[in-house]
């Protein structure tokens, strides 16, 4: 009945789509995520509540898949890159399952979402926090000791400038 009542408005399909999961009705549901990606294709929020559907049932690649199709949606918005970039850093940190190569894989992926977030916003401090974290993480699938230092250091830049704009924030100056 919802759907009918606007078959044009996404947010029915997506309404229908979490009662459908929360009967435990998934493919019901990712139905009901595709229909309304059908209704409006370039909706960043649609593909993000489809991200959301794979993501609880543990798809990473679905969920991975979802995001870094919603981000250019917003040319002009870090979040959406810098989203992308956090699944990454998980996954890299939470799977032990992953080889080094893996891991290392995703740490480059989480890294290169940063700086897109960072290309649109040079002082977006949760894609700063975030790169220095994953930049610390490369360091430690490094063999080369002059590369793993390099690394580190340019994670404590970045550590220090969101320190620093911190202060500044709490002092009033910034």
């Amino acid at each position: 009945e919802i759907v009918a009542l606007d078959p044009t408005e996404p947010a029915n399909y997506l309404a229908l789509a979490k009662l459908y999961e929360d009967t435990g009705r998934y493919d019901d549901a990712e139905a009901q995520y595709t229909k309304a990606k059908e209704v409006k294709p370039n909706d960043p929020g649609v593909l993000a509540a489809e991200a959301g559907l794979y993501n609880r049932q543990g798809d990473f690649p679905k969920t991975i898949d979802a995001l870094e199709k919603a981000a250019p949606l917003e040319p002009n918005n870090p979040e959406g890159y810098h989203r992308v970039a956090t699944f990454y850093w998980e996954k890299a940190n939470k799977d032990y399952r992953l080889s080094l190569n893996e891991k290392r894989d995703y740490i480059m992926k989480g890294l290169a979402m940063e700086d897109k977030a960072l290309s649109l916003n040079p002082d977006y401090m949760e894609a700063i926090t975030y790169k220095n974290i994953l930049l610390r993480m490369q360091a430690t699938t490094e063999k080369d000791p002059a590369k793993q230092k390099d690394l580190l250091n340019e994670a404590d830049r970045l550590r220090n400038k969101v320190m620093d704009a911190a202060k500044r924030k709490q002092t009033g100056k910034g």
